[in-house]
């Protein structure tokens, strides 16, 4: 179902009056467009969004225009998501369901979460005391925290930071030579 537009009114050489009713059914449809989640006229908060509805989710396979923020109910390996409740994605390239595959079973990456909080993971197959560990890419702003763990169950060693930046981190052990591990962080 779409509304009625014309793009053609009014016309450059036409007074006012000749495209009145064409003019009002433009206006009639802006406000209908604009009302759809978002504040109205009538309101000071007009133009704000009162949420985001989108569209029926894409199917894997479907090429989506860049940049988009879509939703899906399944995972980029196409298995349901929880409860089938549809998750926001960002698509930069590819398919839909590849995009959705950058969230899942990744040795690193980074997806930025609601409210601008942006969440990084990686690995390091021999990590040793006091070397830099490098983001896949920066935060923008800042670094809160990175959390550190061995990831081998036959190492014993204590394992942190020794601070951090928006690029990545300084890492500690108490292990002699390399250890694989595994970290999250967190930033904006």
């Amino acid at each position: 179902m779409g509304i009625s537009y014309d793009p053609t009114k009014p016309a450059a050489n036409d007074k006012p009056s000749n495209d009145q009713a064409p003019m009002q059914t433009n206006f009639a449809s802006i406000k209908t467009l604009i009302d759809v989640d978002h504040v109205d006229f009538s309101n000071g908060n007009y133009g704000m969004h009162q949420w985001v509805q989108l569209p029926v989710p894409y199917a894997a396979g479907t090429t989506v225009p860049v940049p988009r923020l879509f939703t899906n109910t399944v995972d980029g390996l196409g298995n349901a998501l929880p409860g089938s409740l549809a998750q926001f994605f960002a698509y930069n390239a590819g398919v839909a369901g590849q995009s959705s595959s950058n969230y899942i079973s990744k040795a690193q990456g980074s997806v930025l979460l609601f409210g601008g909080i942006i969440l990084k993971w990686g690995t390091s197959a021999a990590a040793t005391d006091a070397s830099t560990q490098n983001f896949v890419n920066a935060f923008p702003n800042n670094c809160f925290n990175v959390q550190v763990t061995i990831n081998k169950s036959s190492t014993l060693a204590t394992v942190g930071t020794n601070g951090f930046t928006t690029t990545g981190f300084t890492f500690r052990t108490s292990a002699s030579g390399g250890v694989p591990i595994t970290y999250i962080a967190i930033g904006n």
